[in-house]
């Protein structure tokens, strides 16, 4: 057969595949080649993004050639004939070991896209003629394989930014940071199809150097979120603290990484891909995306540059809520103590009465004794460092869920839900005792002590906020009648 004959017939065929996918081309040459030759098995080796993916037709699972077939083609460039046992690691079930394999490069100007072959019954000729043929074949191949992998890159490519103009649509709907982080775990799972996610928050803006200490952070997952404190001096987290960009690889889980998947089913000593993304803008990092693969397949078809740009969108909508609530958090709080101002106590106080889940729900106020005194004497500067140390001892002194707030001027309240009388009035005559003998230390003068009066209330079903805080007051002011430094309750 001459190749102007084959050409002809061979070009009308290429024309006809289209940009259709490698395992539909493959059977098409098959059919087609198998019109002019007693072949028995066709196959293709492509390489994609570093990896080797296989096909054959008919469909025969795990044949795998030998590596040294794969530097033969790529160094040869040209149609190699090998005997079948000297082609694949295990010989499928329909050859013998003297079948003839025509192994074809699919190449060009040192592109090399893979490896095209042909299994023959018994033994091919490779003449000058049939040489050209496969030479054509291959070419041509090579061609139809290239323009369909760009035009996949090109949908996947067109998905991606589609994707992105969606996520940014979904990430910037909401200035709430804890809906945020919600919203971008749920983008992350639709987007790669994997639950072992997390999203790691900075609570200190990760600086250069800060890798040689721990650091705390938030982890939050699709079920938790926990605070606790990393070490970024081994493992997958050094990259990140060190070079501040993208790492990913494939490593087994350890303590790190179930610290970063807190009550996600991922199992120590088990095998898992992992990417890394930071979040930042310019050289400010101030978190990381992680992503955890253990069926070490999702993440081999994510784009890298993909990923990323999907980070920088949540970056600038984390920076942009983490900004609101910074803001919010300045209107509730007083400038100088920074507790909670008086507006915000009201809210809550509002919200525990209405919550009766949270009752029994106490309120003490308290008063700085004599702080006029303080404020004449030692100046206003004094007066309010004052201030700021009564602030510490009442925060370092409450639990977790209360509430202390500055009333006003020299007047504080403390919100206990969930606190009856008794109990409240013990942490009362508790904090009496703690300011009493603390000693503040002022600038070339000895200490100073402080002491406080206080009123405790329990709330009564019925009464209003006013009566409320109003049943307070009058035992605060019972407090200052009867000697001050006291806490006065009405058991």
């Amino acid at each position: 057969m001459s190749l102007g004959s084959f050409e002809k017939q061979f070009l009308h065929f290429f024309l006809s595949l289209g940009t259709a996918a490698p395992g539909n081309i493959l059977k098409e040459i098959y059919n087609f080649v198998s019109r002019y030759f007693s072949f028995l098995l066709s196959g293709v080796y492509l390489f994609e993004g570093g990896s080797l993916r296989a096909i054959t037709y008919p469909e025969i699972k795990q044949l795998t050639l030998q590596e040294n077939i794969i530097n033969l083609l790529q160094r040869e460039k040209k149609p190699v004939i090998k005997k079948s046992k000297d082609v694949f690691i295990t010989i499928p079930f329909i050859l013998k070991e003297t079948d003839d394999v025509l192994l074809l490069p699919l190449e060009e100007d040192n592109d090399f896209l893979g490896i095209l072959y042909f299994c023959y019954q018994n033994t091919l000729e490779l003449n000058q003629d049939y040489e050209n043929i496969f030479r054509f074949i291959a070419k041509y191949i090579f061609l139809l394989i290239k323009n369909n992998y760009y035009y996949v890159k090109m949908e996947q490519r067109l998905g991606e930014l589609i994707t992105l103009q969606i996520v940014s649509d979904f990430v910037n709907s909401t200035l709430d940071f804890e809906v945020l982080l919600d919203k971008t775990l749920d983008a992350i799972v639709g987007l790669i199809g994997l639950r072992t996610c997390s999203i790691t928050v900075f609570k200190n803006k990760l600086c250069e150097e800060v890798y040689t200490r721990k650091q705390k952070v938030l982890i939050k997952t699709i079920q938790s979120s926990q605070e606790i404190e990393l070490n970024f001096t081994k493992d997958i987290y050094e990259c990140l603290a060190k070079e501040k960009k993208l790492s990913s690889g494939v490593t087994r889980v350890g303590d790190r990484i179930l610290e970063l998947l807190p009550s996600l089913n991922i199992k120590k000593g088990e095998e898992v891909q992992f990417v890394i993304i930071p979040i930042s803008r310019g050289d400010d990092l101030f978190g990381s995306i992680n992503i955890f693969d253990p069926t070490l397949t999702h993440l081999n078809n994510i784009d890298n540059n993909f990923l990323q740009s999907f980070a920088n969108q949540v970056s600038i909508a984390l920076q942009n809520a983490q900004l609101y609530r910074q803001q919010e958090e300045m209107a509730q709080k007083d400038g100088l103590t920074s507790l909670y101002n008086h507006a915000y106590f009201q809210n809550k106080l509002d919200f525990l009465i209405k919550e009766k889940k949270l009752w029994p729900l106490s309120l003490i106020i308290l008063d700085i004794d004599d702080f006029k005194k303080v404020n004449d004497v030692y100046g206003h500067l004094t007066g309010d460092k004052v201030l700021k140390k009564l602030s510490d001892i009442l925060l370092s002194n409450s639990r977790e869920g209360d509430l202390v707030a500055r009333y006003g001027g020299e007047e504080f309240a403390i919100l206990l839900p969930g606190t009856d009388i008794k109990a409240a009035y013990s942490f009362a005559e508790r904090l009496n005792k703690v300011v009493a003998n603390t000693k503040i230390d002022i600038e070339d003068q000895k200490p100073l002590n402080i002491t406080v009066s206080i009123g405790v209330a329990e709330y009564e079903e019925g009464w209003t906020k006013e009566e409320f805080v109003d049943k307070v007051d009058q035992l605060l002011y019972k407090a200052k009648n009867t000697g001050k430094n006291r806490a006065v309750a009405e058991l």
